[in-house]
């Protein structure tokens, strides 16, 4: 934005005139909320400049409700409807992330394909996200084999699908496979030295 749009844009949100609008963008360097400052400070923006003036914000009453029984025990509202509406906000969110999660264990699926490109299995993504909360350390151990065989895995639908999760699934089956090959190259390197 170059320096007469600066001007035009403070003349139109202050209501003063463009010499005033100048005098302040070049006394504060040319930054509009010190020029606004500086403007408002000096009594030169017109109050009933609809782009400036602030609307006062409506606040909600709070009126308190004590009753005071025949034992003189007091019990009542204190006006803290606060907790209610924060409860039912809470509850929608607990809702709202119920849906989500449901959506998600619904919607997307874990392809496991073989080195050949043939496609091994195809599973809802909640048999997979069961079997780590289950038997995290046996589903962790079977994965990294079936990636030293060579398998590949793919989380395809509307959430994971997009994710770059997938991309991450292939460098560790690659990493998987180098450190296979690196076993492998070095087995025989050694059996050939013993012969």
């Amino acid at each position: 934005m170059d320096n007469f749009e600066k001007i035009e844009q403070l003349v139109n949100k202050a209501g003063c005139s463009y010499e005033d609008a100048k005098a302040a963008l070049e006394g504060n360097g040319w930054d509009m909320i010190d020029a606004i400052i500086s403007l408002e400070r000096d009594g030169k923006i017109k109050k009933e400049s609809a782009a400036y003036t602030a609307k006062p914000a409506q606040e909600a009453e709070i009126v308190s409700e004590v009753t005071v029984d025949s034992t003189g025990s007091r019990s009542g509202n204190n006006g803290d409807t606060g907790n209610a509406g924060k409860s039912e906000k809470a509850s929608k969110e607990k809702k709202g992330l119920w849906a989500r999660f449901k959506s998600i264990m619904k919607d997307n699926r874990l392809v496991i394909i073989k080195s050949n490109g043939q496609q091994l299995a195809d599973l809802p993504i909640w048999i997979p996200v069961l079997a780590l909360i289950c038997f995290f350390w046996a589903t962790l151990i079977l994965a990294v084999i079936a990636m030293v065989f060579g398998c590949r895995f793919h989380f395809e639908g509307a959430d994971l699908g997009k994710i770059n999760i997938n991309d991450t699934m292939d460098k560790a089956t690659d990493y998987a496979e180098k450190v296979k090959n690196d076993l492998t190259k070095k087995r025989n390197e050694g059996q050939n030295s013993d012969n």
